[in-house]
């Protein structure tokens, strides 16, 4: 069957955001092909997951249980994939661009012989076969891989490149699958969490604080304050980072992370290509800064010339009078 496979994520037991969007372009792309759309859903306890999945659209929801699948192996979840696949047989299996998954699609389209396209931004079908296109150096280099026919695809995608999918009543069914007895090479034993990690690439506002703001003290004073009152997180540029202002879990660019907000206020940032690269993809972008030629202007939806320190408190202040 010439159809799409979508690896499900979840976050906090729910469907993640990423996987929604891919099962709205998902449908789309299984049109194209001529094939079914399905999902595949790895849990210890799939049950409602697989279920929120056929409202999103799937055909068929392929779920795999095993106590062995409760936290992320190589082994474990490239093993489950494997056995969908051959399964389904989908020309195209999508998967967002997270770390575990960077590390699990890699492996999958080894095992597969299949293709690999990472940190994909759009997807096309022509003549039956796959394009992948993928921003490179800051997004000023736009490169499309073209793949084979028939051949099987594994692609990546960036987060917030299309719109999710819009639940609703489907007809769709719920498949379970036999995992058979892999050689796990590693096994989780407990799970910690980061303290005072930041979660940064599912955050729908960040705001974002640079050199412009002139020492630590400032940037504190400023940047967690306004990011509190929209109600998302706070990044820094690589400067600062390097400076010794912020923990690095807090920095955006091509050496931090890789983010796609609805709505990303980069203040004092100057917008060096490094940090572009990790940010110039959110949907709506405001700069603020005092250098009316800093290149953060060139990616910005709205900008702001003036200084941080005047512009900050008032902004603050006015959000929070207006959202409470």
């Amino acid at each position: 069957m010439a159809g799409v496979l979508v690896f499900i994520e979840q976050v906090g037991g729910e469907v993640a955001t990423i996987s929604r969007e891919l099962m709205g372009k998902g449908r789309e792309l299984a049109q194209a092909l001529g094939g079914p759309l399905g999902a595949l859903v790895v849990s210890n306890d799939p049950g409602a997951l697989a279920e929120r999945a056929v409202t999103l659209g799937a055909d068929t929801v392929y779920t795999l249980v095993d106590p062995g699948l409760a936290s992320y192996t190589t082994d474990g979840y490239v093993g489950a994939a494997k056995v969908a696949v051959a399964t389904a047989q989908p020309v195209l299996i999508l998967a967002g661009t997270s770390f575990q998954m960077r590390d699990f699609g890699a492996a999958l389209a080894t095992d597969l012989d299949a293709g690999l396209a990472v940190d994909v931004t759009d997807l096309k079908v022509e003549d039956g076969a796959i394009r992948a296109i993928r921003p490179s150096h800051g997004g000023n280099v736009i490169s499309t891989y073209h793949f084979t026919a028939g051949r099987p695809v594994v692609a990546l995608v960036r987060k917030q490149s299309f719109s999710e999918a819009t639940a609703g009543a489907r007809g769709g069914s719920i498949q379970p699958l036999t995992l058979p007895t892999l050689d796990m090479r590693t096994q989780v034993t407990g799970v910690r969490e980061k303290g005072g990690a930041v979660n940064l690439t599912d955050a729908a506002v960040i705001v974002s604080g640079g050199r412009g703001l002139g020492d630590k003290e400032n940037y504190y004073k400023l940047i967690p304050p306004l990011a509190e009152a929209f109600g998302g997180a706070y990044g820094a540029s690589r400067a600062i980072v390097d400076a010794g202002w912020v923990p690095y879990e807090h920095q955006v660019g091509q050496t931090g992370k890789t983010v796609s907000p609805k709505l990303y206020v980069a203040a004092g940032v100057s917008g060096a290509i490094q940090h572009l690269a990790g940010m110039r993809t959110s949907r709506n972008i405001v700069a603020i800064n005092k250098d009316p030629e800093a290149p953060i202007f060139r990616v910005a939806t709205f900008g702001v010339v003036g200084d941080v320190n005047e512009i900050l408190p008032l902004l603050t202040r006015e959000l929070r009078s207006r959202l409470g």
